[in-house]
């Protein structure tokens, strides 16, 4: 015969267990998402010291801070325009996420100052435009979007003045895969950039279609250049078949 002494007793047993189960969820919940906050790769630069050629590098993104130590917190000594070219001197042991890129912080000199700019906000990959030399193409990490898809950034700069830009979802998308079509194989009239590894016997790289042209000043992005075909190209003729953001 169940006595009440022996119920209470079951009782506390069963939420023992049920307290025990929900602790084993949260951290096996949190050995997951640290698993793959690992798997996030950083976005990292060669220095002086390692390479002299490779530490040239150029900014990605406009009005970049120049800091007197290397922290977000530390003294803003001037902004830099997007496109400058600057050499990294060294880096800091550190390296801090922000708004979903993890980077560290790079030090430069920038006429008579030397401070520190944080690498997020240098192109991981910089081509200059096949059609005018005056452009250049800035690639890299646009963090995540509101949903938690990882995004990427193409650029395109002249003098100093950025004309247009584009983002780009994707999982599997890295700078090592972009490349701009060369002049002597380019027949398009337009400059061409491609997302995938060239080399490779599939384009199904990445979830985002494989190219990007830039014409009249627009950045869009395709996954066919059948309408690049035509000698006149009208803006209709691009085959756009996903959706990007363009601003």
């Amino acid at each position: 015969m169940r006595t009440l002494k022996n119920t209470k007793t079951e009782n506390k047993t069963q939420t023992r267990v049920s307290k025990l189960f929900q602790a084993v969820m949260i951290l096996a919940m949190l050995f997951m998402a640290s698993h793959i906050y690992a798997q996030d790769k950083e976005v990292e630069f060669d220095v002086y010291t390692t390479s002299a050629t490779k530490a040239t590098q150029y900014l990605l993104a406009d009005d970049v801070a120049l800091r007197d130590c290397a922290s977000v917190q530390c003294e803003k000594l001037t902004t830099i325009n997007i496109g400058t070219r600057v050499r990294l001197l060294a880096k800091s042991e550190i390296p801090q996420t922000i708004n979903g890129v993890t980077s560290r912080f790079y030090k430069i000199k920038m006429g008579p100052q030397i401070g520190w700019i944080w690498g997020g906000l240098i192109s991981q990959k910089t081509m200059v435009s096949q059609i005018n030399p005056e452009i250049k193409f800035l690639f890299g990490e646009a963090g995540v979007d509101y949903k938690g898809y990882k995004r990427f950034q193409l650029r395109a700069v002249k003098n100093g003045v950025e004309i247009d830009r584009i983002f780009v979802k994707s999982e599997a998308l890295n700078h090592n895969l972009v490349s701009i079509v060369n002049k002597k194989d380019n027949t398009y009239g337009t400059d061409v950039i491609t997302l995938f590894n060239p080399d490779s016997e599939s384009c199904d790289v990445t979830t985002s279609n494989s190219y990007i042209v830039f014409k009249n000043d627009k950045l869009m992005q395709t996954s066919t250049l059948v309408a690049l075909e035509k000698v006149q190209m009208e803006q209709y003729n691009y085959a756009v078949s996903c959706e990007f953001e363009n601003k």
